[in-house]
């Protein structure tokens, strides 16, 4: 599954490729964005010392365990090259980027967990018995990507108990984390971390604060791990911009009702696409956050493209074949030119 938001070499005027909050960006980020312009003139600090005490802060953790970098992209390249696994347990469908960094490796062996589309591609405890004393590390996304739902409280632990067993390395992509409904339970970086000593946990800010073209995310793990990341990673990783975006951005996280009303909205639009798109006619995958995977036997991608509107096509995805779509949840008022302009394309316009 390759990343969306192709819009330079596509004349687009909607991108549904890419799932950001459709929520009003807070003054407060771009008051930090503009702290940030003001000090380009200084190079970023090298060590993150205000970044990691911000995030350890609100998180609940030492600064030594945790490491800012330029998108989560960058830092599951980091992870891999850091621990060098030689046999890595995948699953399928699922996020391109896992795999893309471990082909930069050498003498690297993947093995494929397959989701049941039957059971609509959700995680099941299966994926525990795959685990071995053979195994280095597994990858797990929660919520899901490309399906949006968040993974059973339950399951996770059972995967993650399995996981310590066997020595194995767990990353746990939380990217879109804050922006699906288990965020509102919360996550207790700490204890985790604590119980799990192989437990990397990764996120991202450019979905919750859509600015993607402000690199902006973090990982956090035992303080050893985080050496290691480190040595793998540029001296200056972040911009000065990207460094005062993520400190605003964590005390929205825990300062304000920023969280609420950015779940409120997407809750409520996603209703509305997958109510729309159900009586359309196409399938209608659960999601817990600000995407939806649909199932359609008419070319979408295609035609809307047509129409100046793009959609991630997943016909490159491991684990799919075409005809799976994923689809962001915007404002309601671009959310109702999809539908209609998908009504259109139904009817043959």
């Amino acid at each position: 599954m390759n990343h969306g938001g192709d819009i330079y070499r596509n004349r687009i005027d909607m991108d549904f490729s890419v799932s950001l909050n459709p929520a009003d960006i807070p003054q407060k980020i771009y008051d930090a964005i503009k702290e940030g312009v003001d000090n380009a003139g200084f190079y970023p600090d090298i060590e993150q010392e205000s970044v990691r005490k911000c995030i350890g802060g609100y998180e609940g953790i030492s600064p030594e365990c945790v490491f800012a970098g330029n998108g989560a992209s960058e830092l599951i390249l980091a992870i891999t090259r850091a621990l060098k696994p030689e046999n890595v347990l995948l699953t399928e469908p699922g996020f391109s980027g896992y795999r893309y960094a471990l082909n930069g490796l050498h003498n690297c062996k993947t093995e494929t967990f397959c989701l049941k589309e039957d059971n609509g591609f959700i995680l099941t405890p299966d994926l525990s018995c795959r685990i071995s004393k053979d195994t280095d590390l597994i990858f797990l996304c929660d919520p899901w990507n490309p399906t949006g739902k968040n993974i059973d409280e339950d399951l996770l632990l059972l995967i993650l108990e399995k996981a310590k067993e066997s020595d194995t390395y767990v990353v746990l992509d939380q990217s879109f984390f804050h922006l699906s409904e288990k965020s509102l339970k919360g996550f207790d970086v700490k204890s985790m971390l604590e119980r799990y000593d192989r437990l990397i946990v990764l996120r991202s800010m450019t979905k919750l604060l859509a600015l993607p073209g402000i690199r902006t995310g973090y990982v956090m793990a035992d303080c050893d791990i985080i050496k290691r990341i480190r040595k793998e990673l540029p001296e200056w990783n972040l911009s000065v911009i990207s460094q005062e975006v993520i400190k605003a951005g964590i005390s929205l996280i825990y300062e304000s009702d920023f969280i609420d009303s950015s779940l409120s909205l997407i809750k409520k639009e996603r209703a509305y696409l997958e109510d729309a798109l159900s009586k359309l006619g196409f399938r209608v995958y659960d999601s817990d956050t600000n995407f939806i995977l649909i199932e359609s036997e008419h070319e979408l991608y295609e035609k809307l493209l047509s129409k100046n509107i793009l959609i991630r096509d997943l016909s490159d995805c491991p684990g799919l074949i075409k005809g799976f779509y994923r689809i962001a949840v915007k404002d309601h008022g671009s959310n109702m030119m999809l539908i209609e302009n998908i009504r259109e394309i139904l009817n043959g316009h």
